[in-house]
């Protein structure tokens, strides 16, 4: 997605070694129905954290936080971070949009940056709502967006009907 901050689905055990030589040094891994090999990835330099979220599902505040730190750490010594779940597709961008949140992109240009660089992002409406509250929670000088305004970018693969499916809370 950007220069230090890759997203991803599954990563093969038999590929975990190609990490560092794409320059990864940190991986966190929010799938909640397996997890990567620690030990393995420890054995290739990795740093490692665990979010376990389970598919489709929201990631917690409390992981949202922990994650957002642990990439920022990483982010802030210029270490470049694999977050990835099984598809990249929703609880992986969940975490990587509250990064470039943090980071002070306005919301609508981080899930547009994340959705051109990777098209498959399309977070679920469940995981719309934890990014809002995790926005809410953590001041920021950009609008939150409505969920039409999220819909049209993270859904636009979809088409239009599909896309204003969800009358969720804003």
């Amino acid at each position: 997605m950007t220069g230090t901050l890759a997203l991803g689905g599954r990563i093969p055990c038999e590929r975990i070694h190609e990490l560092p030589l794409l320059g990864i040094t940190a991986v966190v891994d929010l799938r909640g129905e397996t997890c990567d090999d620690e030990a393995m990835l420890a054995r290739h330099g990795l740093e490692f954290l665990h979010l376990p979220t389970r598919d489709l599902g929201p990631v917690s505040p409390a992981m949202l936080r922990e994650g957002v730190a642990f990439v920022g750490a990483a982010l802030a010594e210029r270490r470049r971070v694999l977050v990835h779940c099984e598809h990249g597709i929703g609880r992986s961008a969940l975490l990587a949009l509250c990064v470039l949140v943090d980071r002070g992109h306005a919301p609508l240009a981080a899930l547009e940056l994340a959705k051109t660089r990777r098209g498959v992002v399309s977070p679920s409406p469940e995981q719309y709502e934890a990014w809002v509250a995790w926005m809410r929670d953590h001041v920021r000088p950009h609008p939150i967006p409505t969920f039409e305004q999220f819909a049209a970018i993270a859904y636009r693969h979809l088409g239009a009907r599909a896309a204003l499916g969800h009358q969720g809370s804003r």
